[in-house]
């Protein structure tokens, strides 16, 4: 099972993060790393333990949340409430949420959506469904008789594109319309760990390897365009990339940021779509652990 410690979502110029520190937090930033409210903590459905895996923001501000503790996506306000979230899956069929391991969403009030990727090996490990939970679609993976091998990340895009990334093959998988696309590779062949869709079709990629992280700019057939980070040890490297949140700016490419949580943790790192460093800052969440 995949154990993320960090995930991020952005919307409406707010940065999102869950992050694990002794309880799980969940908490709106800007992307200087200013702490906009205080957030809020999320409870254990009964006995199971919470483990918050992916996290969305749609556009009525609901927080969703991929929590493969209970097994199902649930769904908070803004401030904490938790709301009706959707049904929990048991097997591997259309139409099951069963094990939701990364989560994404798009649209407004009756057209919100929420594209869901299912832990493990199987054929309907990824679907998508309207937030109101009554109705799916099974999205079909590129071999239907072997199945998806295990996601990871996904994303929605414009003109109907949904993108997972898909660790155990090093694809990143794109799908039109409900059929599926094609898939392309991380740059130089790394396994991909989060990808973020622009307006113009352009991809973010974060990837890892054993020589570290790398974050790349590619064209919408998975072309690279240009490097914007790679690993290393100095500040302004990437660390092991965890998930990434964009906050995408109309104008020149230096407008764009870029947020990419490492795979400790332990810091947000953010960047430009020109590859230029703005630093790092601490989740709130260590913050407040390391003051109490």
């Amino acid at each position: 099972m995949f154990r993320y410690a960090t995930s991020l979502a952005a919307r409406h110029g707010t940065l999102w993060v869950a992050r694990w520190n002794r309880t799980w937090h969940v908490t709106p930033h800007d992307f200087d790393g200013r702490e906009l409210a205080p957030g809020f903590v999320v409870r254990p459905e009964g006995t199971a333990r919470v483990t918050i895996a992916s996290i969305a923001v749609d556009e009525d501000r609901r927080v969703w949340i991929a929590d493969t503790g209970s097994e199902r996506v649930r769904a908070f306000t803004a401030f904490g409430r938790e709301l009706e979230g959707l049904p929990r899956g048991a097997s591997d069929r259309a139409g099951s949420l069963a094990g939701p391991i990364a989560i994404d969403s798009e649209g407004v009030e009756e057209e919100a959506r929420i594209v869901v990727a299912s832990i493990g090996v199987r054929r309907n490990a990824l679907h998508v469904v309207r937030a109101d939970g009554r109705a799916s679609v099974s999205l079909r993976p590129r071999d239907a008789d072997v199945g998806f091998s295990g996601l990871g990340r996904v994303a929605f895009g414009p003109r109907g594109l949904v993108l997972a990334c898909e660790p155990a093959s090093g694809l990143v998988l794109v799908w039109r319309d409900g059929q599926f696309h094609f898939a392309f590779r991380a740059p130089d062949s790394r396994v991909p760990v989060a990808v973020r869709a622009l307006g113009d079709g352009r991809i973010v990629v974060a990837s890892a390897d054993e020589d570290g992280g790398a974050l790349d700019l590619v064209d919408a057939a998975g072309r690279p365009i240009r490097a914007l980070a790679r690993g290393g040890t100095d500040p302004d490297d990437l660390g092991d990339p965890e998930d990434l949140a964009v906050l995408e700016s109309i104008g020149p490419d230096r407008r764009t940021r870029i947020v990419v949580a490492d795979s400790a943790g332990t810091r947000l790192a953010v960047w430009n779509l020109e590859g230029d460093s703005y630093g790092a800052f601490e989740p709130a969440a260590d913050r407040a652990a390391r003051e109490s």
